[in-house]
């Protein structure tokens, strides 16, 4: 008895489906990322605010024809670095840039200490404005440090409230 159909091997020679294209959700300033970057971006943006630290994104996604566009522009010396097409974690949406200010600013140290506990992480050393969001690559800090191995210093706990007793 044979195994194999006509109806098997007709399926076996269909072309497999593309994967779906990642889940891109709108962020804050019109942008859009994958939405597990969306989501972890938004928790540090919010840990970020209890600093009084303000994150704010330049640039999220991007499509093929817009990082064939910079690419170009960078080649012929009219903008900023930018990765070949199909080569940028932008184009999937897992890469974001941020305003930063000077290297030495309360943003980008803030950031430089903390973005790890939330996956993100500076991939082009050149760029302090661009960050990736590399969960499985990117491990939070020791506890008591920092992203960059400083000592974090805690806050020292209040002690616990005593229950007033009665004189009586």
């Amino acid at each position: 008895m044979c195994l194999f159909t006509t109806a098997v091997l007709a399926a076996e020679a269909r072309p497999r489906r593309k994967a779906k294209a990642a889940k891109l959700v709108h962020i804050d300033g019109g942008h859009r990322l994958h939405r597990d970057a969306a989501t972890a971006l938004q928790r540090m943006t919010l840990d970020a605010a209890k600093h009084d630290v303000v994150l704010r994104v330049t640039s999220g996604y991007r499509s093929l024809p817009e990082q064939r566009v910079l690419y170009e522009q960078y080649r012929r010396g009219r903008g900023n670095k930018a990765a070949r097409p199909g080569r940028s974690n932008h184009q999937r949406g897992l890469a974001v840039d941020l305003v930063i200010g000077k290297r030495m600013s309360k943003r980008h140290q803030w950031l430089e200490a903390n973005a790890c506990r939330f996956g993100f992480r500076r991939t082009v050393p050149s760029e302090p404005w661009h960050w990736e969001y590399r969960p499985s690559s990117t491990f939070p800090p020791v506890v008591g440090h920092d992203c960059t191995g400083k000592e974090v210093k805690r806050p020292k706990s209040t002690p616990e409230p005593v229950a007033r007793q009665d004189a009586s």
